[in-house]
């Protein structure tokens, strides 16, 4: 799809401006973990804005569906299908779109014409893996390697991480440990590109308490700071990206106590 433009208005003594042109771009792609839900500000609190838009001088764009699945089949949440298909496709995949669209005239998004991306994030198999999806493994394997590779075919030059996803939290005599889900999966899934060098595996284990997560297993506020946090030093270790800004706070917060005596 292309837009043409006959002329533009605006007010006296005012002009138009080009957005800058980034050198690198960054794609996330996921399921509600990576949107926010249930974060202060859903999106704008999530670790994935707070990664992209700590990284500074960066393009970046969080394609993200809760109770999206990443194979291709009928998902929690209404979804009619995954992240393999809805990747090439425009709409949101939500109720409002469905009232728009079937699940066969969603309008198609040509990834080939956006600026390529240098880095793509993904974090996914949460809803692939609860009822009443409960997606077999080996199902879960071939549709991340089948997405994988359309990556590669469309930005050949990007690195991708893939993240591993916990599941439900329990409690083991004192403390609370973290279930993760489809580990297994996700690690063959590196292993299968490991010696083409361009699929990094990032652990999440370690890096959040049960007290980082509400009762739905979503991070909170402080939970996507952490994450962040990690993702972003991890992108400055690994791939020798600098980061630009003097530090990220999330957006439209006061993330510190500035009340003397409070």
């Amino acid at each position: 799809m292309r837009v043409q433009i006959a002329g533009i208005s605006v007010d006296e003594n005012t002009q138009l401006t080009k957005p800058p042109t980034f050198e690198k771009k960054v794609e996330i792609i996921g399921g509600s973990l990576a949107s926010g839900q249930y974060g202060t500000y859903e999106t704008i609190s999530s670790w994935a804005f707070l990664f992209g838009a700590g990284l500074g001088n960066v393009e970046f764009g969080i394609t993200a569906y809760p109770g999206i699945c990443l194979v291709d089949q009928q998902c929690y949440g209404g979804y009619s299908r995954g992240m393999t298909w809805y990747w090439h496709r425009a709409p949101d995949p939500g109720s409002r779109s469905h009232s728009m669209y079937n699940r066969e005239d969603f309008e198609k998004w040509d990834v080939e014409a956006e600026q390529p991306a240098d880095l793509v994030i993904m974090q996914l198999g949460g809803n692939d893996h609860r009822h009443p999806n409960e997606i077999p493994g080996p199902d879960f394997y071939h549709a991340y390697v089948e997405l994988i590779e359309d990556i590669h075919r469309t930005w050949p030059h990007a690195i991708i991480l893939i993240m591993s996803q916990w599941g439900p939290w329990k409690k083991e005599g004192t403390q609370y440990v973290p279930r993760t889900v489809y580990e297994q999966e996700t690690k063959r899934v590196h292993d299968h590109f490991k010696d083409k060098g361009f699929v990094y595996y990032f652990p999440t284990e370690g890096i959040l308490q049960h007290n980082d997560l509400n009762p739905k297993d979503h991070p909170t506020d402080v939970g996507h700071v952490k994450l962040a946090s990690h993702l972003l030093q991890w992108t400055k270790l690994i791939l020798r990206w600098n980061l630009e800004p003097t530090g990220e706070v999330q957006h439209g917060t006061l993330y510190w106590n500035d009340q003397q005596e409070y």
